[in-house]
């Protein structure tokens, strides 16, 4: 059962996305009003009440967040990591300067929940392998410019 942990990122999971990331599934509604979830592996949390995501900016889960204004994120991770956070949408950059395939959109987060199970343990996640060194880098680039915006920055550009 679903357990609301607030209107904010618990201080393990802001610590854990300010250091770090994780692949996650991005739901959105599309132009016929249906959910569409995708994976996303590109986040980053400047405080813990938003949260940065790098999204390819000509993707449907880009164009249904901007158009909606709506995203879920769901994460699944070992040692029993199970949770969900809902928020509102802006587009803080349509293109990155690590790769003008890639725009952020900034989360304002409205709800996180737990989805812990009470009958069974969370032992592994999603886990991603890149496909070629080159990837691997452009992420790292993704990455870290990502973690180089700040809250400030991102409310003066809305």
């Amino acid at each position: 059962m679903a357990e609301v942990l607030g209107d904010r990122l618990p201080a393990n999971l802001y610590q854990f996305f300010s250091r770090t990331t994780m692949t996650g599934v991005a739901s959105t509604i599309d132009s016929s009003g249906l959910p569409r979830g995708a994976p996303m592996s590109m986040f980053y949390a400047p405080d813990e009440k938003m949260l940065l995501m790098g999204v390819q900016n000509r993707s449907a889960t880009f164009e249904n967040a901007t158009r909606e204004g709506k995203i879920a994120l769901t994460f699944i991770g070992g040692g029993d990591m199970a949770f969900s956070i809902q928020g509102r949408a802006r587009v803080f950059k349509q293109q990155m300067e690590s790769s003008r395939y890639v725009g952020i959109i900034a989360v304002f987060i409205e709800s996180v929940k737990s989805n812990v199970a009470d009958d069974v343990e969370v032992k592994k996640g999603i886990k991603v392998e890149f496909r070629s060194p080159q990837w691997e880098e452009l992420i790292r680039k993704v990455l870290a410019e990502l973690r180089g915006c700040t809250r400030e920055q991102v409310l003066a550009a809305m």
